[in-house]
């Protein structure tokens, strides 16, 4: 089995990358956040008239509305970082040929070429809309799945899910939607 694509690389596919490393690095911190939210809102309604059922509506509101809050920071502020940092590079997109086989990945891109065996990566993430080789703990590959057919997909998540070790592997089940 062997692939061979030539995918553009613009400003979508680089926000999506970028949006799912800041919320996989901020995770942890958002639930804090939710926390601080639902002790803000029990410490607001202790003490109060409230119905148990009402203080626990209020207590989880707060820890919604302060999780929804820095995400939407979070989100807004990661996509202003990477429009900045594309105007001042000067490039809006650029072309990644990729080519993979059983024996590893080879990417091109301008007059820039790499090739890289499974064992050389640092990590393999699945999501929605893309793959991402990772190369380092914030540099992949991307491999975005709507310039894919959906059977390249499967063949690709297979291909992936035996050269790549177990614990480096992160792929979504083949019954989810692409």
């Amino acid at each position: 089995m062997s692939f061979h694509w030539e995918f553009t690389i613009g400003a979508r596919e680089t926000q999506r990358f970028y949006r799912m490393l800041a919320l996989e690095k901020w995770g942890k911190g958002i639930a804090g956040f939710g926390l601080v939210g639902a002790l803000t809102a029990w410490m607001y309604t202790v003490g109060g008239s409230m119905s148990p059922a009402v203080r626990a509506l209020a207590v989880l509101g707060g820890a919604a509305a302060a999780m929804a809050l820095l995400t939407v920071w979070l989100v807004g502020y990661t996509a202003l970082k990477v429009q900045g940092q594309m105007r001042s590079s000067g490039r809006e997109s650029y072309i990644q040929e990729t080519d993979i086989d059983g024996f590893g990945i080879r990417v091109t891109v301008g007059k820039n070429r790499a090739k890289l065996g499974f064992e050389g990566l640092a990590r393999v993430r699945e999501t929605r809309g893309a793959f991402y080789l990772f190369l380092a703990g914030n540099q992949a590959w991307i491999l975005p799945k709507d310039q894919m057919e959906a059977r390249e997909c499967r063949e690709l998540r297979s291909l992936l899910s035996k050269v790549v070790e177990r614990g480096k592997l992160r792929l979504k089940r083949e019954t989810e939607r692409i």
